[in-house]
């Protein structure tokens, strides 16, 4: 192949620019790509972005930090690497390579990721992806399996089933006759301990933490899983929201819902999302974060409860002043 000036390989670069799916200007080309063409649910695997450009420009790609906005169905879990190769004289390719995993059903979306570049007044975007996500089957459903033999049927059964409609009968008679006409029994529900309201004792389980080991894989686990236990329980007793019965996602939502989302201070539910999810990360998807990032997902917690019980004061005194005539 003869040489070929740097002009000639931005030119080329342009010309299967429409076979390969990569995007912007001539002179700045930008690709993703993914590790696997398909994966499971909680599956790690790698996902690369690369810009073709001048040598002059400087490529600024997505932080793994805008895990809320910018990913979509992908959840990155760190920067593994970023490399740059000198292509031709004022031409380089850089690139980044980030591990993520996904929670998206059937498939994962990951949308158009910004990558500006300094030292020029142009930016890109890369391509779209989508990437299936198949589901954990056992080895033996292998395939449709043939109609099976038919069966004769033994002794008829109906006998059985009028005989337990007649004890369901007689224990139905019983309770009308003789339970319902009892007295109601009242249920007296025990009032809250003034000395142990729900955010003191959040609190205290988030100190009890500060200390707590993170040196194996199984304190790591042990570690988020209070946190996380600690959180939903505050929610529930505090706000009355079903937080340990509800995934991370209807959280959120119960958050921003009518009946609690004017007690929320600004920026409450998309933190809860993110110290939930950190927790969800390492008990479903194998993650370990390093031991400062269990510590400033603790102090998230603890921001939480404060601000939380900070803005119910608010609402619980100006609704006292309105009530006074």
């Amino acid at each position: 192949m003869p040489y070929l000036t740097g002009t000639r390989v931005l030119v080329f670069a342009c010309l299967i620019m429409g076979v390969s799916g990569v995007r912007g200007v001539c002179g700045q080309q930008l690709e993703a790509y993914m590790s696997a063409d398909s994966v499971t649910i909680g599956e790690r695997f790698t996902l690369t972005l690369t810009a073709l450009h001048g040598f002059d420009e400087s490529p600024s790609f997505p932080p793994v930090a805008d895990v809320d906005s910018v990913f979509g169905d992908f959840v990155p879990l760190g920067l593994i690497s970023a490399g740059t190769e000198i292509i031709e004289p004022g031409v380089r390719l850089d690139s980044v390579v980030y591990g993520v995993t996904t929670f998206a059903l059937d498939s994962a979306i990951l949308p158009p990721l910004r990558v500006g570049f300094e030292g020029g007044a142009t930016e890109g975007m890369t391509p779209a992806v989508m990437l299936p996500v198949i589901s954990l089957v056992s080895q033996e459903a292998s395939g449709i399996r043939d109609l099976a033999e038919p069966v004769e049927f033994g002794t008829p059964r109906w006998p059985y089933f009028l005989l337990g409609l007649g004890v369901v009968i007689l224990a139905g008679l019983i309770w009308y006759f003789f339970i319902r006409k009892r007295p109601p029994e009242v249920i007296v529900q025990a009032p809250a301990d003034p000395e142990n309201p729900p955010h003191l004792i959040a609190l205290a389980r988030l100190r009890a933490l500060e200390t707590a080991p993170m040196a194996t894989r199984d304190q790591v686990e042990s570690y988020y899983v209070e946190l996380s236990d600690t959180v939903r329980t505050y929610l529930e007793h505090r706000l009355g929201i079903l937080a340990l019965e509800s995934t991370t996602p209807e959280i959120r939502q119960a958050l921003l819902s009518h009946d609690v989302g004017h007690m929320m201070p600004s920026g409450i539910p998309t933190q809860v999302e993110r110290i939930l999810s950190l927790a969800d990360l390492v008990k479903f998807a194998d993650f370990s974060p390093e031991p400062a990032q269990g510590q400033q997902a603790r102090l998230e917690s603890v921001d939480v409860v404060e601000r939380v019980e900070t803005k119910l004061g608010q609402v619980a005194s100006g609704e006292q002043m309105m009530s006074v005539p």
